[in-house]
């Protein structure tokens, strides 16, 4: 007899911040986990991203935009960002399934702004580079729109009174 057992949601967002589908792994969804990683392969390998980042972090900017395919590049901070998002909302569904005793278990998924405006951030920052290159400024972008998400679930999640 397979037990549930507790699943941290911080954790699985780390695992899935290391490579898209390890979170899931985490969560034991291992189909979602493996769609995940298969995306990623193919998003990385045809859009050069490993180069990208090594060029970037040497400060070689005109040789990240020779090497990179932008096509493919701006797929990469939605899987991203979907992949934290399902993992952190997973490992809370499977700890609310845990209490059976409850009457209404809480379904509402959380973190929806951060992860939202975090992929639309990160796509749009990879547009608009200026002249950090893809990467820097995928992941400025992102931060940007995550915090942006964020205020803006607050905004229309607030109950009135």
């Amino acid at each position: 007899m397979h037990r549930i057992k507790y699943r941290s949601p911080w954790i699985a967002v780390l695992w899935s911040i290391c490579i898209p589908g390890f979170g899931q792994f985490y969560n034991r969804d291992f189909l979602v986990g493996l769609t995940l990683l298969f995306l990623e392969f193919l998003i990385n390998v045809n859009a050069n991203l490993n180069l990208a980042i090594f060029y970037s972090f040497r400060g070689s900017f005109p040789q990240v935009y020779q090497v990179s395919n932008i096509q493919w590049l701006l797929f990469y901070p939605c899987v991203y960002a979907f992949a934290a998002w399902q993992a952190y909302n997973k490992a809370i569904e499977i700890n609310n399934n845990l209490n059976d005793d409850s009457n209404e278990p809480n379904r509402r998924t959380r973190l929806n702004g951060f992860f939202a405006g975090f992929a639309m951030g990160g796509t749009l920052g990879v547009i608009y580079n200026g002249s950090i290159g893809y990467v820097f400024s995928g992941i400025l972008g992102g931060f940007l729109g995550a915090v942006t998400g964020s205020i803006i679930e607050v905004i229309i999640t607030q109950r009135p009174g």
